[in-house]
C-alpha cells in the first residue's frame, strides 16, 4: 500500500519502483508488472500506474518496448569521487566571510528553491507524531516545575539517549550524558572545555561551515586535514600534523560527514582511537548523522572503539527530526565533570518541555518506523539526484557517493566558479551552498558545491537542477 503523503499517488508508486530498481529487487533487463497487475498489485488505476511509468522512462530507469512492457535500464556506472588534495594545510585564523552570511540568510527567503540548506524534509508522519507527544506531556504532567531540571538535563531523555546509543556500539550511563541546546551547542562546550584562544584544532576538510564559524568565534586556529570522499578523515595526514603541530584537539563527523556525505571504516577508526591515545589529544565526534545510514545497520561510533575517555561525542535530532527542537548532546567521557561545569556557567537551564517531548517521541516504536522511512526516503531522493546530475550536467562532473544523510559534494569543471554560480543561480530562484564556504582557505574549493536532496523531488526541484546546469558556462 501506497502512504497517505500529499504526493500524487503516480509520484509514490514511481519511488517506491525506483527504490526497489536500486536495491536489485528488479534488475536491468528485468520487466515490471503489467500496467493491470501493477494497478491491482498496488490497489490503484490503470492510468495511475501509466504515469508512474513515464516518470521511471523519464528518470530514466526503465524503457517501453513496443507490444512487450516496460523493462528496467542498465544504469549507468557511478560516478568518479571529487578530488580533495591530500595535505594538511598550516593552522591559519578562521575568518567568517559575508558569503556565509549572505547563504544563511537566502535560504530562508519567500519563493526560493532550496537546495543549499542541510535540513531534513518535513514530509514525514513523525511530525504528527511529535506535536502529539507535545499535547500528551501537558496533559498528563500536572506540574512542569519551578526551579531547575537536572544540570545534565532531563533523566528520562538521558536514559532514552543511552538506550539507542547501544546500536552505535556504546554501552554508556545515562549518568554520563549531558544534554545541551543542540549539537553544535554541545561542540561549543567541548571546544570551550579543551581549547583557549590561540590554540589550533584540526577539521576534516571540506568542514561544515557552521564548525568554522564556531572556531572562528572561539579565537581558536583551524588546521584543515583533507577527508577522502570515499574513507573520510585522511589517518596519515592527520599523523603528520599531530607530529608538526601542537593540536589540542580533533574535530570530525567519521559517519555520513558534512559535506561529502563518507562513511569512515570502521579499520580507520580503529586506527584514529589508537592515534588519539598515542598522542595523548582528544577528538570531538559529530555523530548528527549517525542515524541516516541507508543500509539497515548504524555504523558504529569512533566512541564505540574509545576506552581511555578521550571521545567526547556530541549529536541531536535536528537532522533526523525537528531542527527546531533546539536538543543534543554529549558523552564527554573523561571530561564530563568539565563539560557540566561549562554547561552550568553557560546554560544554566533548558526548557524542560522539549526534552519531556523528545524522550515521549524517542520510546515509541513509531521513531524506529521513522528512522526505517526516513533512510529509505533519502536513498531514494539521493538516487534520483544522480539521475538528474546524469541527465544534465557535464560528464566530468564528479559526485561523492553518500551512504547515509542528505547532502552530496559535487566537484565541476575547473573553468566553472561556484561562487559565480550560487549568485546566478540566486537571481534565479535557486539556492546552493558554494565550496568556498567549507574552509577557512579563500578560494579553495572555488569550483565544488554541496546540494541537500532532503526534500521530496517536485517538478519545481527538478527544474532547477536543470537551471543549474545551464548556468554552468556563464559561471566562469
Amino acid at each position: 500500500m501506497l502512504s497517505s503523503s500529499n504526493s500524487p499517488l503516480y509520484r509514490q508508486l514511481a519511488e517506491a519502483l525506483a527504490k526497489q530498481i536500486r536495491q536489485s529487487l528488479y534488475k536491468p533487463g528485468d520487466k515490471l508488472p503489467s500496467v493491470r497487475l501493477a494497478a491491482s498489485q498496488h490497489q490503484v488505476s490503470i492510468s495511475t500506474v501509466i504515469q508512474s511509468y513515464a516518470l521511471l522512462e523519464e528518470w530514466d530507469l526503465v524503457e517501453a518496448r513496443s507490444k512487450s512492457g516496460y523493462y528496467v535500464c542498465h544504469l549507468g556506472g557511478s560516478f568518479e569521487p571529487p578530488r580533495i588534495q591530500q595535505k594538511a594545510t598550516n593552522p591559519e585564523q578562521v575568518t567568517t566571510s559575508q558569503l556565509i552570511m549572505d547563504v544563511m540568510s537566502s535560504s530562508s527567503q519567500p519563493g526560493i528553491i532550496s537546495l543549499g540548506a542541510a535540513i531534513p524534509a518535513s514530509d514525514f508522519p513523525i511530525l504528527h507524531q511529535l506535536k502529539r507527544s507535545f499535547a500528551h506531556v501537558i496533559r498528563s504532567q500536572a506540574f512542569l516545575g519551578i526551579g531547575y531540571d537536572s544540570h545534565k538535563g532531563n533523566p528520562q531523555l538521558r536514559r532514552q539517549i543511552a538506550r539507542r546509543a547501544i546500536e552505535a556500539g556504546i554501552a554508556i550511563s545515562p549518568d554520563d550524558i549531558v544534554v545541551t541546546s543542540g549539537c553544535q551547542g554541545a561542540i561549543s562546550l567541548c571546544l570551550r572545555v579543551l581549547c583557549r584562544p590561540g590554540d589550533i584544532v584540526a577539521v576534516e576538510s571540506p568542514a561544515y561551515y557552521g564548525l568554522l564559524q564556531l572556531i572562528e568565534s572561539l579565537g581558536l586556529k583551524a588546521i584543515e586535514i583533507p577527508a577522502d570522499p570515499q574513507r573520510g578523515l585522511s589517518i596519515g595526514a592527520l599523523r603528520l600534523a599531530l607530529e608538526q603541530w601542537p593540536v589540542k584537539a580533533i574535530l570530525a563527523v567519521p559517519n555520513f560527514s558534512n559535506p561529502l556525505g563518507t562513511l569512515m571504516p570502521d579499520g580507520d577508526k580503529r586506527d584514529l582511537v589508537a592515534l588519539l591515545n598515542e598522542f595523548d589529544v582528544p577528538l570531538i565526534e559529530d555523530d548528527i548523522y549517525g542515524d541516516l545510514a541507508y543500509d539497515e545497520q548504524r555504523p558504529r561510533t569512533v566512541k564505540s572503539y574509545d576506552t581511555e575517555g578521550r571521545v567526547l561525542l556530541c549529536s541531536s535530532v535536528s537532522k533526523v527530526l525537528e531542527p527546531q527542537l533546539g536538543i543534543g548532546w554529549v558523552m564527554p567521557g573523561r571530561y564530563l565533570e568539565a563539560i557540566e561545569y561549562e554547561r552550568f556557567l553557560n546554560t544554566s537551564t533548558q526548557f524542560r518541555l522539549p526534552q519531556m517531548a523528545l524522550a515521549d517521541i524517542m520510546a515509541k516504536s513509531s521513531y524506529d518506523r521513522h528512522l526505517r522511512s526516513a533512510r529509505g526516503a533519502y536513498r531514494v531522493r539521493r538516487d534520483r539526484l544522480f539521475d538528474l546530475i546524469k541527465q544534465h550536467f557535464p560528464a566530468n562532473t564528479r559526485v561523492s557517493a553518500p551512504q547515509g544523510g542528505f547532502v552530496a559534494w559535487l566537484q565541476l569543471g575547473q573553468e566553472v566558479d561556484a561562487t559565480r554560480l550560487y549568485m546566478a543561480a540566486k537571481k534565479k530562484g535557486v539556492l546552493i551552498a558554494p565550496g568556498e564556504i567549507f574552509s577557512s582557505n579563500a578560494g579553495k574549493f572555488r569550483h565544488s558545491i554541496r546540494l541537500s536532496y532532503a526534500d521530496e523531488w517536485t517538478r519545481e526541484r527538478e527544474r532547477a537542477i536543470e537551471i543549474l546546469a545551464q548556468l554552468l558556462p556563464h559561471a566562469t
